[in-house]
């Protein structure tokens, strides 16, 4: 890949924003998360908790209900106390998140786990509920915020939804730190020396201090009275038949590193890494699949033991889980398996390492094929509602990266192309779908085709490349590596260039009048550098790219409101 590809106009700045509308609490937390990087064994043994292997964690949101689970190292229930009702769990073993032979012993956890999950049922639209988690001695405290009913909004008139993908989390990556070559223009000087070519923070500072922002937006959204969903566009570990890059993941979202999935569900679109069930070997002792079928069954074992979704009625009870649909107030969500589909190595196939005779438990997407069928009655539903529709899937159909390349093997071609997704666009335009987020790429892109907004997501929280050299993408109106040009000063980097981040979206109920408007903002986490001391990062501050998209979205009626409640009395 090269590092410059001169396109469109001058670089564009990214653009400055407060870190924390709240006050100056948040910089001193994100830095307590870079002074954390490198954590060791040892320091891992110390954070986790020894009755939860994942902490609790909020799934599958309604209106009127929300799931609770979570994961203990013991087979004893566990206790949730929430809304004056006291709870208790069934828990049920989980031997698909046992490890395979050659994962490291000293990264293992010593027994199978046991799942605990409790669906919460009789609540109110966007209503905050204290709850409490008891397991083998422990509680844990949190709070949860319904969802509005369809088309409504919450008592602060709004909703606020977070897309990001390719965390691609791994133990190792707590002291990787990803290539990071620079963008196209460097107006304030170039870059110092001790760069190297290599990103400042290592990859699991970066995604969690980008969780921490997430979080930090998530609950100012939620003190407003408006309620939050986030999202993971796919590839969430770097392998999904490796129990200890899941135990990553959810270190960051429910253990150790962070608790964001305590307060904010969260949804996952299924990704092509979570396909893989690890590096192949001659050595059959250190074989461990690669896209083989039976690697890609364990890793959807995985994925479909921790994240529970809506119902999505497929005949083949495999596909339940993998493809489906949120509504969020006025929000639809609908969410695609793109991990294989069309004839295998042909011009529709997502995934040429992956053959469909060996990986029936993966649903097709291609047109004619039954989650086709259902997205395009799902699309139909939701516009004759008329919800701000969105779609997310793994794969993009528009991107200047590596899988931006047709669908093939060899020098210009990709085995896990996005293009073929393009096949989706006339039934995307014709149901007036506003915008599409992928991954997939480790980019930051948006492109427009047929009016159709559509978002690489991809810089969650492992690598930052460049654009594929070779790949143009002429629906594209802004990658970060082209047009947010790096500004130096010295050692300090004060504006610009590729980080990590996510994309923020929030919806608000137009005060005159009907409908809403929409704002779609993409945002990254800059490191701030010691002037004095080379490649040290004194904090973190929020930035956007200079590629903010608003619209309105009007005609209907005015949103009703869901008036919540005062939040309930905390639990005991």
């Amino acid at each position: 890949m090269r590092s410059d590809r001169p396109r469109g106009p001058a670089a564009s700045p990214s653009r400055r924003a407060p870190f924390w509308r709240g006050g100056g609490a948040l910089p001193c937390i994100l830095l307590a998360v870079a002074t954390l990087a490198g954590v060791g064994g040892a320091a891992r043994a110390a954070e986790e908790s020894q009755a939860f292997r994942v902490r609790p964690y909020l799934q599958n949101p309604a209106p009127d209900a929300m799931t609770i689970r979570w994961f203990s190292a013991s087979p004893d229930a566990g206790t949730l106390r929430i809304n004056e009702q006291t709870l208790t769990s069934k828990p049920v073993p989980c031997p698909e998140l046992d490890y395979q032979g050659p994962e490291p012993e000293d990264l293992r956890h010593a027994a199978t786990p046991f799942r605990h999950s409790i669906r919460v049922t009789g609540l109110e639209p966007a209503t905050s509920y204290p709850y409490s988690v008891e397991q083998n001695g422990e509680t844990i405290k949190a709070i949860l915020t319904t969802s509005p009913r369809p088309g409504a909004v919450g008592k602060g008139g709004g909703v606020r939804l977070f897309f990001y993908a390719d965390s691609e989390t791994q133990p190792e990556s707590r002291e990787a730190r990803t290539a990071w070559l620079p963008s196209i223009s460097l107006p304030g000087g170039p870059r110092p020396r001790w760069v190297k070519g290599r990103y400042p923070a290592d990859e699991t500072t970066g995604y969690r201090t980008n969780l921490a922002l997430i979080a930090a937006r998530a609950a100012e959204s939620l003190r407003a009275g408006n309620p939050v969903l986030a999202s993971v566009v796919g590839d969430l570990v770097a392998n999904g038949g490796e129990q200890r890059d899941w135990d990553e993941f959810w270190r960051h979202n429910a253990g150790g590193f962070g608790t964001l999935a305590a307060r904010v569900p969260i949804v996952a679109a299924i990704g092509d890494q979570e396909m893989c069930g690890g590096p192949t070997s001659d050595d059959p002792l250190a074989d461990l699949g690669g896209f083989s079928g039976p690697a890609s069954l364990l890793g959807s074992r995985k994925f479909l033991a921790y994240f529970e979704h809506p119902e999505n009625g497929a005949a083949d009870k495999r596909h339940v889980g993998r493809y489906h649909r949120i509504d969020f107030g006025p929000v639809t969500l609908l969410t695609l398996d793109t991990t294989n589909g069309g004839a295998d190595d042909g011009p529709d196939d997502t995934n040429q390492l992956l053959d469909s005779r060996t990986a029936a438990h993966v649903p097709d997407w291609a047109p004619g094929s039954e989650q086709f069928r259902w997205l395009e009655r799902e699309l139909a539903d939701a516009k004759q509602r008329g919800a701000i529709t969105f779609v997310q899937c793994h794969h993009p159909p528009f991107s200047s990266g590596v899988h931006g390349q047709p669908p093939g093997t060899g020098k210009g071609f990709d085995e896990h192309s996005g293009q073929p997704l393009r096949a989706l666009l006339p039934l995307l335009r014709e149901h007036g779908v506003r915008a599409v987020f992928s991954g997939h790429d480790d980019l930051y892109e948006h492109s427009i085709a047929d009016g159709v907004h559509f978002y690489v997501v991809g810089n969650g929280g492992d690598g930052l490349p460049t654009p594929q050299e070779g790949v143009v993408n002429e629906r594209q109106i802004f990658v970060a590596h082209d047009h947010a040009a790096e500004h130096w000063k010295g050692n300090a980097l004060e504006q610009g260039g590729k980080h990590y981040g996510h994309v923020e979206v929030d919806v608000r109920q137009v005060a005159a009048g009907p409908g809403f408007t929409v704002t779609i903002t993409p945002v990254h986490i800059l490191p701030i550098l010691s002037p004095e001391a080379p490649g040290e990062i004194v904090t973190w501050e929020r930035r956007e790219y200079d590629d903010v998209l608003s619209f309105d979205v009007g005609g209907a009626p005015p949103a009703p409101v869901d008036e919540a409640p005062a939040t309930k009395e905390p639990v005991p």
